[in-house]
């Protein structure tokens, strides 16, 4: 008899403490979700990410050098690391451009055989320096902030809104 009474005893502490379980695991799992929406998004204010090109010493020659760069792209609470594609212009003093055309945001090419750079959505041509020669751009290529340091071209990438005349930052 005592064994069942123990029994007893133990069957009511666990349904006593089995609601005060499930409330908690419930309570736990609304605020771990309030958190994660509540906590501050990631930002990019005051942080300049300046990304390595190339080394100066391989810039040569008076065409555009297509180069690939990483930039990483801030989203509300994510980071991600994207794939940027840039042209370095050697005898402009290694100035970088963009290679997003202003029209709607397709990425442009350097033809060799006409010397020009050309979007190939909606045809917009830029001369070798980045400037506007027709199509329904209404602006140059964007140009990127650069510098050199230590031996190497670095660019600052920004994104530019699409279809103005001006050059304006996306935030």
């Amino acid at each position: 008899m005592p064994n069942a009474q123990v029994t007893k005893q133990n069957r009511r502490k666990f349904l006593s403490l089995f609601p005060l379980t499930v409330g908690v695991g419930v309570f736990t799992s609304i605020a771990a979700a309030g958190f994660r929406f509540l906590r501050p998004r990631i930002t990019q204010t005051g942080s300049e990410n300046w990304t390595d090109v190339a080394s100066v010493s391989e810039l040569q020659g008076n065409l555009p050098v297509p180069k690939q760069i990483r930039t990483e792209h801030y989203a509300g609470w994510a980071i991600t690391s994207e794939a940027r594609k840039v042209f370095v212009l050697p005898a402009k003093g290694n100035q970088v451009l963009s290679a997003i055309c202003p029209h709607e945001g397709c990425e442009v090419w350097w033809e060799k055989d006409s010397n020009q750079f050309s979007c190939p959505c909606h045809e917009s041509y830029f001369a070798a320096d980045g400037s506007r020669l027709s199509g329904p751009a209404r602006r140059g290529l964007d140009q990127l902030p650069s510098r050199v340091q230590d031996g190497k071209l670095q660019v600052l990438y920004e994104a530019f809104e699409n279809n103005s005349a001006e050059q304006i930052k996306r935030a």
